[in-house]
């Protein structure tokens, strides 16, 4: 009997140590991307409406720098430009333009959030329609390594927001320091963490009558968004200040395009109107980070990329996985 009360003794002696000296440790929360995965995200606004013109369902798309737990990409916070005011003497009264440097060169540019941040807290990434690109399973052991070094090439870069690079992509540098003028938007700067660690994928050739589809779409959604945010008496304001010129809405709405299509950003004028015909956008958007054969949610074949321009050979729906707390010993 002392025996067996000896060894129960002990028994319990090791169980309460184990308990007492374990460390709990949290995993964040995360998603189905392994480093180098590109991650892709839809949402409502100017810039999906924009896109969907050319058939593209994604609206956003960032890189997994790690296994699922942090994506870096490259977004502004336009409701974040300083908005420039007409006065009279020392009075504002209605909005004159948006601040031109900011509006070209858009913060925060390129940076890095935890999932939780980014789905959440941000909403630069919404969940539902989400998805992530990589490489077939066939592919995974050889693609990696490459993948890898593309997102240590996005962890680097460093640079601003450019609503130009819709138009022309070929605005970025291998630097790890802010640019005035050079940047790149979501998905150029996914093209070029490939680029710059040794993978040039395919670019996307758009021709003019979309291009120009695509300024009028946006000049139509800036206006609808000034004046929405206007109110009812601001919106009163813009329609008094349209009876004798152009109004803050059809200013701001202009400046957009103009830098979108030219990098004009100081111009509120309707300058874009005559010249936005002649335009060829040489750009990548999301889908277009896709192989060719890759049917999108849209129900079109909106991707550029063929297996040997891309290590992206498969897309993932995504799957967040919320985070958890795990016992070690």
């Amino acid at each position: 009997m002392k025996l067996f009360t000896k060894v129960c003794l002990v028994l319990v002696l090791l169980f309460t140590s184990s308990t007492i000296f374990a460390e709990w440790v949290y995993v964040p929360m995360s998603i189905n991307a392994n480093k180098g995965d590109v991650v892709l995200s839809t949402s409502p606004g100017f810039i999906m409406d924009l896109l969907a013109i050319l058939g593209c369902y994604w609206s956003h798309s960032g890189m997994a720098v790690d296994n699922g737990f942090n994506i870096r990409h490259n977004t502004m916070y336009v409701s974040e430009i300083p908005i420039e005011y007409n006065k009279i003497w020392f009075i504002q009264t209605t909005p004159k333009r948006m601040n031109p440097t900011r509006l070209s060169n858009g913060l925060p540019g390129i940076l890095t959030e935890d999932i939780d941040t980014a789905y959440n807290t941000t909403n630069n990434f919404a969940a539902a329609g989400g998805a992530v690109l990589k490489p077939t399973a066939a592919n995974e052991s050889a693609y990696r390594q490459y993948l890898n070094a593309a997102a240590d090439v996005f962890n680097y870069l460093k640079a601003y927001y450019r609503v130009n690079a819709y138009v022309n992509m070929y605005q970025l540098d291998y630097a790890n320091y802010l640019i005035t003028g050079r940047g790149n938007h979501c998905s150029g700067t996914c093209w070029y963490a490939n680029y710059f660690s040794g993978k040039t994928m395919v670019v996307a050739t758009i021709p003019p009558n979309l291009v120009s589809q695509c300024a009028n779409s946006l000049y139509t959604s800036v206006k609808n968004m000034v004046r929405d945010e206007a109110g009812g008496f601001g919106a009163f304001i813009i329609d008094i200040e349209g009876l004798f010129g152009t109004g803050a809405d059809e200013k701001i709405a202009n400046q957009i395009v103009n830098t979108f299509g030219f990098d004009r950003a100081t111009d509120t004028s309707d300058y874009w109107r005559s010249y936005i015909g002649a335009v060829t956008a040489t750009a990548n958007a999301p889908d277009h980070l896709i192989l060719s054969s890759y049917t999108n949610p849209s129900g079109h074949n909106v991707g550029v990329q063929t297996t040997s321009t891309s290590y992206y050979g498969q897309v993932e729906p995504l799957v967040i996985t919320d985070g958890y707390y795990i016992e070690i010993p």
